[in-house]
């Protein structure tokens, strides 16, 4: 499995077509040609931790935006709704990487509603490695292994 920010975006936005096939999804800022009501996916600051034998623990932040028209007629029911679709559907979701596909689990999930846009932020933890090929010189030299000439 081959864990990539392209490809985590790639299986949220497949999350939200699921339920919303007709809603845009963006991965940026987008000034015009904005079809609303549609969504966008935000990465937050995130962190990575350097861990033993070539290992990485990678904590992302992510935030979902969905935009609707402003003063829509049930604009906040429509918000609730997908709030609650969010909630059911986030907590653990399937990350694919187009060969492949593994159940996720999202932590420190929260919503919240700004200026009738909602916001729904979570992290996502994984450890990840990155394959090395072995450089039998690097452990001679760590061993104080030397080769010397006659």
């Amino acid at each position: 499995m081959i864990f990539t920010i392209p490809n985590l975006i790639n299986s949220l936005a497949g999350v939200l077509k699921a339920q919303y096939p007709d809603y845009p999804v963006y991965t940026g800022p987008n000034q015009q040609g904005t079809n609303y009501p549609c969504f966008f996916i935000f990465l937050m600051p995130s962190t990575t931790t350097d861990e033993v034998d070539s290992r990485w623990y990678r904590d992302l932040g992510i935030d979902i935006v969905f935009v609707q028209q402003r003063n829509v007629v049930n604009g906040n029911a429509q918000l609730q709704e997908v709030q609650e679709y969010l909630d059911e559907n986030l907590a653990l979701f399937d990350y694919s990487d187009g060969a492949g596909t593994v159940p996720f689990h999202t932590y420190e999930r929260e919503a919240s509603t700004e200026d009738q846009e909602l916001h729904y932020k979570f992290h996502i933890r994984q450890r990840v490695c990155i394959p090395r090929t072995p450089n039998p010189m690097r452990v001679l030299e760590e061993n104080n292994v030397r080769v010397e000439e006659n």
